[in-house]
């Protein structure tokens, strides 16, 4: 299991950053290379998206890593300022699942995100090795912020 967490700042109402994370139709639409998407209800969704790797590892074993498919459910639970994802799926044939906490808070005009990710990719990240998995969710995290600053800063 991989755990990781940061903070993210918005220049948007706290108001209108919780209504955008806990709906599964806005929320979706920043998920880095979805392929399909099924909205369950307003606090549960599916989503089957593509992991690509960074060239610099496409070699060896992880060459049959290249691009790897993903389908998850996934299910939210908002408690006040905070709001819960829980998701699992396959891979490959393989058990995935994140457990996703987010703290919701405001402050001098802007909006805060505390989160906390435990991630359990099984084999994935044993194939992988710890830090490549870490390089590639990095890479996914900054896509996901980025798209989420856009739609909540510029709204």
């Amino acid at each position: 299991m991989t755990n990781m967490n940061g903070r993210i700042e918005l220049n948007a109402p706290k108001s209108k950053v919780l209504a955008f994370i806990t709906d599964p139709d806005q929320f979706s639409t920043c998920l880095p290379n979805v392929q399909e998407f099924e909205k369950k209800s307003p606090q549960e969704f599916t989503a089957k998206f593509k992991v690509e790797l960074p060239a610099d590892m496409r070699k060896g074993l992880l060459a049959n890593l290249a691009n790897v498919g993903i389908k998850m459910n996934f299910k939210s639970e908002v408690a006040g300022d905070s709001v819960s994802i829980h998701g699992e799926g396959r891979s490959m044939g393989m058990k995935v699942s994140i457990d996703l906490k987010m703290a919701v808070s405001e402050a001098a005009g802007k909006t805060g995100i505390d989160w906390n990710a435990d991630v359990n990719a099984g084999m994935i990240l044993k194939l992988m090795g710890e830090d490549n998995f870490k390089k590639v969710a990095d890479e996914i995290i900054g896509q996901l912020v980025s798209s989420v600053k856009a739609k909540l800063e510029t709204a």
